[in-house]
């Protein structure tokens, strides 16, 4: 049953990040609505998943993580001379502190995948309809993480070979974070587990801000309010369904 499952989530985050590669379509939704949508997305996840289980991992390196990523964005976000429209991420010359905080979202995405894998594996042991059940909610969730890595990319410049590339990396975090949690061959503990999902729940949660908060405060675009609520919901909606 798990290797059906890892095939799953394999196909759905592919099937996710596949969509923004579509020709014109994100021209056709607008990227504002589509930088909306991903930071509903990424918010809900952090608030939902992220946080609230590195807070259960272990409840101080969860917070030590939390403020590391959300000093580190703060820091990128502001170390260009000049600021960008839809953040640094989305600019079409991405360099210096733009790449950087790109390589740190990677890594909080890359993070989160590999803990939800893990998490699976651990599962496996039990097997049965628990295994089932996360396995489907898991395999869901992928849906959006796809489509948030390749979603980071389509104004950067980068090589669409390049971009097609990380998001095979990013579909396979999952899937080897289970191999590895079953066999026994990875066991975080409590404080590493806060950590990594600590940074990566703090990351998601600047880094969506960042493109939410200007567009609802200062633009009052009320199309990226509502691609917001809808990813948000998604998240929720999806969590509904697994639990």
């Amino acid at each position: 049953m798990l290797t059906a499952i890892l095939i799953l989530a394999f196909a759905t985050s592919m099937a996710g990040g596949l969509t923004t590669a579509a020709e014109g379509f994100l021209e056709r939704l607008g990227m504002n609505r589509v930088l909306s949508f991903r930071s509903g997305l990424l918010i809900a996840v952090a608030l939902r998943e992220a946080l609230p289980e590195a807070w259960r991992a272990s409840p101080l390196p969860a917070v030590a993580a939390v403020a590391g990523a959300l000093s580190l964005g703060w820091a990128l976000h502001h170390s260009h001379d000049e600021e960008h429209e839809g953040h640094e991420l989305t600019h079409p010359h991405v360099h210096g502190p733009a790449d950087a905080a790109l390589t740190t979202t990677l890594a909080a995405l890359f993070a989160h995948s590999l803990v939800d894998g893990l998490n699976l594996g651990a599962m496996a042991r039990v097997g049965g309809p628990a295994l089932l059940a996360v396995g489907a909610a898991t395999s869901l969730h992928k849906l959006a993480d796809g489509f948030t890595l390749t979603s980071l990319f389509p104004q950067t410049g980068r090589p669409r070979v390049r971009v097609l590339a990380l998001l095979v990396v990013g579909s396979l975090m999952t899937p080897l974070g289970a191999v590895l949690g079953r066999e026994g061959a990875i066991g975080l503990g409590p404080v590493l587990t806060a950590l990594l999902l600590g940074f990566a729940g703090g990351s998601f949660l600047f880094v969506g801000a960042s493109q939410i908060v200007p567009r609802l405060l200062v633009k009052r675009d009320a199309g990226s309010a509502a691609a917001f609520g809808i990813g948000f919901a998604a998240i929720v909606l999806l969590g509904l369904l697994g639990a």
